[in-house]
């Protein structure tokens, strides 16, 4: 059987007694409602039997619907298979053969006792027996017919169909995944059916906004299947509601994620007219929006940091003209009102105006001879500086290392710029420089002011009912204790770690395959695994995460550059022993309820919990997000550039994992409070997501206890280890061998990267790429690690994870026996000593 016998009995059981119907009835309609799915058609034939007589052909109709709809379907079910189960079926008034769907739904007996007890029952058929009452269920069937994968995901979908009828009164039966069904080898399915004219238009804006063929999607198609996700969900839904004249939301989607149920619901729905956003008052000075607001409270917290810098950085190799650059940055700021935005502090706060002029603080600097640690000086200062947003919001330096070697930066303050317009903008900005045409003057006619103003008048409406529904978490969500991974002398700064990891291939396609058979988004199980982990990491059952949110629902929107992003608190509550089946359940109802009251501004949240004696700061310091925007390719005539990773020197948040898929593959970041947070333990708690990750997308069924090997995290508790630390550094002069070898380690490391980088000097967690590493330096000192130390280190560590410190801690956890170590240390120190007497001595010479 493909799924868990007495889980399935449970949930056939909770379905009988929640719709008053007998056992037989919800799973003939599971069943019947899997197949429908998967053949795309309302009608199947099964072969039913119960312990009362032989077997019986019953023709099943199941019927698109929630709750009240499914109740209706059930409860004529219901009759019917009283109605032929008693008085039987004969041959010639039964359904003919070949329409037969293959598959038998037998009661009270085990499967192979049902074989020859009557002609309804054909050796071909996958058999399912379920004996309610004893909480069992089998699946007999022939494997040289049938792939037993196939049968694993069928029954999967059949459960899937149980359990929505008691989910959301809102999800449609037949909404399951279309996934391999129990067809015999060399069978095929109907030609598939002719779209409605509501499909049809519905499959246009899919193929568009999926990057598909319009010949892929079909009336049973799944929009998560064919690769959607929260943000292009929310395309097309704004592009839906414009075309169909009706009210779409991307709750709509979770819950109908099938172009079928989609369109149905677009069809019944009541038509509705998207009223365009109005022009705002010109001139004078304008309040900030709800997503500007929550980032410029955030920043009045550590003020000084440069945490909502966005920052680009590329290599370009070939002939750069700065001339052209400068006027595409000008015509850039031009077209976009966003750009253009000017902060400043009033009575009534801050407020915001359009400067007229585009005036892009634009820096060139010629630095020849290939300096490195120069360059890298540059791109840290470029990074790292505040802005003065009364001044501007954007920044560029471009540096000439030879006339075919530049280096360009931008950056944005995230006030006037999200990660969806990021793509946009250097689009935008190559197409300018190369002077094309096909790039107005003008930008979008929506400015990002018209969108402020317009959302003021929409939240005024809407916000009683959201300050209700999320009173509660706003106020009593505890914070995640995360002292597990807390550095023995954690402080309060805003120093940022980095660490870089990659979720592999293979194990990204079993979390997409879980996904597709729970209903969920990949977000949801990689969501739902970090949870895990932190119940793991913490002991709580009662789990708070920020995630980001698009906010950009209105057609209006899609294309202006601006700030719209607003983070949402995802609250979670896990019973103890809970399998991570139920915990994805739970993750996926949260997700979905938060996206449809994304809207709470974290001003409001804030006002909140200080109204209620909570701590004036925001509700959660654990972020977790999942980027599905447009990948950002800057294309310059005459120039290839390549993007080079870096990262400003301030932490948003306490700990904050992004994960972004790219070409090779989907790429984490784990970005934290360097001052308060451990590098080898934050590796460490990432091996062990990975590790958590793959157990239960093997096994959704494994329980809490199961997730991590008995003992991780390894005891004894973090306070007891920092009791034991303490002890162990006061009696041993204020360092453990453990710290002894580590510093040495990173001594070691950091000198070898300040030799290959040409700097003086590296910290432990400062960035390769941002110190202007690349893959060649990178290739350098892996071989210096392997000749010197006799450590092999994979090239791709320093190319994720690009830090001393992070380096460190692979060395240790993968060549913990490094007996040389304090020798090359010493070597090391002697042979720089002895250099820098001879500098001493030469310049002595030379006065």
């Amino acid at each position: 059987m493909g799924v868990d016998g007495a889980a399935f009995a449970e949930c056939l059981t909770e379905v009988s007694a929640r719709y008053g119907i007998e056992p037989r009835t919800a799973a003939v309609a599971a069943v019947a409602a899997a197949l429908a799915a998967r053949h795309r058609r309302g009608r199947t034939v099964l072969a039913v039997g119960t312990d009362l007589g032989p077997v019986r052909l019953v023709d099943v109709g199941v019927e698109l619907g929630g709750r009240t709809a499914a109740a209706v379907a059930l409860g004529r079910l219901e009759a019917e298979l009283e109605a032929g189960l008693d008085a039987g079926l004969e041959a010639e008034s039964g359904p003919e053969s070949a329409e037969r769907s293959g598959v038998a739904v037998l009661f009270g007996r085990p499967a192979e006792q049902w074989r020859g007890l009557g002609p309804r029952l054909a050796d071909r058929d996958l058999v399912l027996s379920i004996d309610p009452d004893r909480k069992e269920t089998g699946c007999e069937f022939d494997r040289d017919l049938y792939d037993p994968a196939g049968v694993t995901a069928f029954c999967a979908d059949v459960r899937q169909v149980l359990a929505a009828l008691l989910d959301s009164p809102d999800l449609p039966v037949l909404d399951v995944e279309e996934s391999p069904g129990p067809e015999t080898a060399n069978a095929t399915a109907p030609d598939a059916p002719a779209l409605s004219s509501t499909e049809a238009l519905l499959a246009g804006i899919w193929a568009e906004v999926l990057d598909v063929s319009p010949a892929e999607i079909e009336a049973g198609s799944d929009f998560f299947a064919l690769g959607g996700h929260s943000l292009l969900a929310a395309r097309v839904a704004m592009r839906a509601g414009t075309v169909f004249g009706a009210e779409v939301t991307v709750e709509d989607l979770f819950h109908h994620p099938t172009l079928s149920g989609l369109a149905a619901l677009i069809g019944r729905a009541a038509p509705t007219t998207v009223a365009p956003i109005p022009a705002a008052p010109a001139g004078g000075a304008h309040p900030l929006s709800s997503a500007q607001t929550g980032i410029w409270l955030a920043e009045q917290l550590d003020p000084g940091a440069a945490q909502y810098n966005f920052p680009l950085y590329w290599r370009l190799r070939g002939t750069v003209d700065p001339a052209a650059l400068r006027r595409a940055l000008d015509g850039l700021v031009r077209r976009h009102e966003a750009l253009r935005l000017r902060i400043t502090e009033s009575d009534a706060g801050p407020v915001q105006g359009v400067s007229p002029v585009p005036a892009v603080p634009f820096e060139t600097v010629d630095l020849p001879g290939h300096d490195d640690a120069a360059l890298a000086a540059l791109v840290r200062r470029t990074v790292d500086a505040p802005f003065d947003l009364a001044e501007n919001a954007l920044r560029a330096l471009l540096v000439r290392l030879a006339d075919d070697d530049w280096a360009l930066v931008l950056v944005v303050h995230h006030i006037v710029c999200d990660q969806w317009s990021l793509a946009h903008l250097v689009d935008e900005l190559g197409t300018l420089y190369a002077g094309r045409v096909g790039v107005p003057q003008d930008g979008p006619r929506t400015g990002y002011l018209d969108y402020a103003s317009w959302h003021r008048d929409v939240l005024a409406e809407r916000l009683p009912a959201l300050r209700e529904h999320w009173r509660e978490d706003v106020v009593t969500a505890p914070e995640v204790d995360l002292t597990a991974l807390h550095r023995a002398d954690a402080g309060p700064g805003l120093r940022a770690g980095c660490h870089r990891f990659e979720i592999p291939a293979g194990l990204l396609g079993e979390v997409e395959a879980l996904g597709r058979r729970s209903g969920a988004t990949p977000f949801m199980v990689l969501y739902a695994a970090f949870l895990g982990l932190l119940h793991r990491y913490s002991g709580q059952d009662d789990l708070t995460v920020g995630t980001s949110v698009a906010g950009r629902g209105h057609p209006q929107l899609e294309t202006v550059v601006g700030s719209f992003v607003n983070l949402v608190q995802l609250r979670t509550r896990l019973a103890p022993g809970v399998p991570f089946r139920e915990l994805l359940d739970r993750a996926r109802t949260t997700v979905i309820d938060a996206y449809a009251h994304q809207d709470y501004p974290l001003e409001a949240a804030l006002r909140e919990r200080r109204a209620h004696g909570a701590p004036g700061t925001p509700p959660t310091s654990v972020i977790f997000e999942l980027l599905n925007v447009d990948p950002v390719r800057l294309t310059l005539p005459g120039a290839e550039a390549e993007e080079v990773p870096v990262r400003v020197g301030s932490a948003k948040f306490g700990l904050m994992v992004t994960l972004e898929a790219t070409a090779s593959g989907t790429i984490g970041n784990v970005e934290y409070r360097a001052d308060r947070y451990d590098a080898a333990r934050i590796a460490r708690f990432i091996e062990h997501y990975l590790s958590l990750l793959a157990a239960v997308v093997r096994d959704p069924e494994l329980r809490a206890d199961q997730w991590l090997p008995a003992g991780e995290p390894a005891d004894p508790s973090p306070a007891a280890q920092a009791v034991a630390v303490a002890a162990d550094q006061e009696q041993d002069g204020g360092a453990t061998p453990a710290s002894r070898q580590r510093d040495a380690l990173e001594t070691v490391l950091a000198g070898i990267w300040a030799d290959e980088l040409g700097v003086a000097t590296v910290g432990a967690d400062e960035d390769f790429f941002a110190l202007g590493g690349y893959s060649l330096t990178a290739t350098r000192i892996v071989a210096r690690l392997r000749r010197e130390l006799s450590v092999t280190v994979p090239l791709r560590v320093l190319l994720v994870d690009g830090t001393v410190a992070s380096l460190a801690a692979y060395v240790e956890a993968h060549e913990p026996d490094l007996p040389g170590l304090q020798r090359t240390v010493r070597v090391i120190r002697l042979a720089r000593a002895d250099t820098h007497r001879q500098r001493q001595t030469a310049d002595q010479e030379g006065m």
